[in-house]
Formats: C-alpha cells, sequence, structure tokens
C-alpha cells in the first residue's frame, strides 16, 4: 500500500478533477524555496502559509512563497506551528508551547500541553473539536489531546504496515476528516492518510517531489496540501483527493482563496 507521486500541469489537473472516473490521490502541483521549513500552518485570512524552520524565525508567506511578514519568537526555537483562532501556537519542540498573536505578541507565558508529549515535531489545531493534535517523533505516535493536557486518542506508527517510524508534521483534512501526516527520510518519507478512528488508509511516498518531509498542511477551499520539505529547503504543493473513510464528507466552503494556483497576492513574475 505504497503510492507515488504524480506530477500534472494545471490544464490537466483541471479535466481530472472535472472526471468522476479518474481515481486521484496526490498530484504536485508547483513548489518554491523556503529555507529548512519543519513546521506549516494555512492561515486563511492571509490566503498564505505560516512557517518555521527550528529557528527563533516565524514567516507569513504567500502561496508562491513570497513573504509577507516575519517576527522572531520568545521561545528559543520553533519547531512547529499551528493556527488557533486567531492566534498562533508555537512549539519548541521538547514539549513547550506558547500563544501568540498573528504579530508575534505574546497571548501566554510558555508551557506544556502535556506530561505525555516528549518530542513535538509536529502540531494542528482543530477548530471543530478545539483538540490538538501532535506529531510525536520520540514515540513514533499521534496523539489526540484536549486543552486540559489529557490525551484522548493515540495512533501507534510502529503498528502501522508499513511503519510510521518518525512522525514530523500533522493536519487534518476537515472536507473527509482524514488525519494527515507526514514521515521524515530517516523513516518512510511518506504522507500517512489515516481515518478519524485512526485506521491506516493509505500510504503515499513522497520521494518524486522531495526529500525529508517535516510539515504539512492543507487549504480546504481547494484540496490543497502543502508539505515542507527539508532537504532541498523547498515547500510544495499537492492537489489532494481523500481517499474515502465511510464518512459523509463535509461541504467546502467557498473560502477566499479558490483557486491555489492563483491566489490573492499574484506568482512572481
Amino acid at each position: 500500500m505504497l503510492k507515488q507521486i504524480r506530477t500534472v500541469s494545471l490544464a490537466l489537473m483541471i479535466a481530472i478533477s472535472s472526471s468522476a472516473s479518474f481515481a486521484a490521490d496526490l498530484y504536485l502541483v508547483r513548489s518554491f524555496k523556503a529555507p529548512g521549513p519543519s513546521g506549516l500552518a494555512y492561515d486563511p485570512e492571509y490566503c498564505g502559509l505560516w512557517v518555521v524552520n527550528e529557528t527563533r524565525e516565524v514567516v507569513l508567506m504567500n502561496l508562491w512563497g513570497n513573504e509577507i511578514r516575519r517576527f522572531t519568537a520568545e521561545l528559543g526555537r520553533v519547531d512547529a506551528i499551528a493556527l488557533e483562532g486567531e492566534d498562533l501556537l508555537l512549539s519548541d519542540g521538547n514539549g513547550t508551547y506558547q500563544k501568540v498573536t498573528r504579530e508575534g505578541g505574546a497571548k501566554s507565558r510558555p508551557y506544556r500541553l502535556s506530561n505525555q508529549l516528549f518530542d513535538t515535531d509536529g502540531l494542528f489545531f482543530d477548530a471543530q473539536t478545539r483538540d490538538y493534535w501532535v506529531a510525536d517523533d520520540t514515540m513514533s505516535q499521534l496523539l489526540r489531546v484536549r486543552a486540559d493536557g489529557q490525551v484522548t486518542q493515540r495512533v501507534y506508527g510502529q503498528d502501522q504496515n508499513p511503519q510510521m517510524m518518525e512522525p514530523q508534521g500533522i493536519t487534518r483534512d476537515p472536507h473527509s476528516g482524514n488525519i494527515l501526516a507526514v514521515d521524515d527520510a530517516d523513516a518512510s518519507d511518506s504522507l500517512f492518510e489515516f481515518a478519524p478512528d485512526g485506521r491506516l488508509l493509505d500510504v503515499i511516498s513522497l520521494e518524486f517531489a522531495g526529500l525529508d518531509a517535516e510539515g504539512i498542511t492543507v487549504q480546504p477551499e481547494t484540496q490543497t496540501i502543502f508539505v515542507a520539505f527539508d532537504d532541498g529547503d523547498m515547500i510544495a504543493a499537492f492537489q489532494y483527493v481523500a481517499t474515502p473513510n465511510g464518512l459523509p464528507p463535509a461541504p467546502l466552503g467557498p473560502g477566499r482563496c479558490m483557486v491555489s494556483q492563483a491566489p490573492i497576492a499574484e506568482p512572481p513574475a
């Protein structure tokens, strides 16, 4: 159950999306440079991506890789990032978190979300359930954590086939409800797709798109996935078609960025 990336042009993408008989999985659309990205979070307010790279710098880019703004975090480094309402949640990768504004102002003191977290390499806040999803590299687990720190769900990477030994980025597709996680180059360098109940649905190799996948986020309006690749200093955009999980898909909202290939900010000339 290991698939490979397909690369298509925008014109072919449109033709594919209009054909109900074509079973798509993941299609590479484009990529752009970003220095050593380790964590991503999509921000619909700015039609952009928050990018961190294990330094104190937090950068907002548009969907073509042009910088919009940046700030320096209070934490010693930032390994993972999530959008939580109007604020950002930062993690230093060692279990310490801090909530800040989009301008970088502190909304909380540094704190530990849960004493059961050791190595936060991926972070996602689920606005529907108000829970946090964490990819813990040391434990090879994906954990669903409540605001009070209680772990309510675990996905064990070593129990999967193939195994997910070093989960890095994590996100949730609000359309299908599927949980998406990337495993880095020290393991399988693949995208793992799970049903909401933790069942493994699919594993897709990322080796032809980039090396050492570290972060992932989804733009739900267009079903576009962005993956951060540490080796090569790159972020890649993919068109994503979810594996059915037995649940009815949620409707896609109109959003502000209906076509990821033509966002509010025009691509560079």
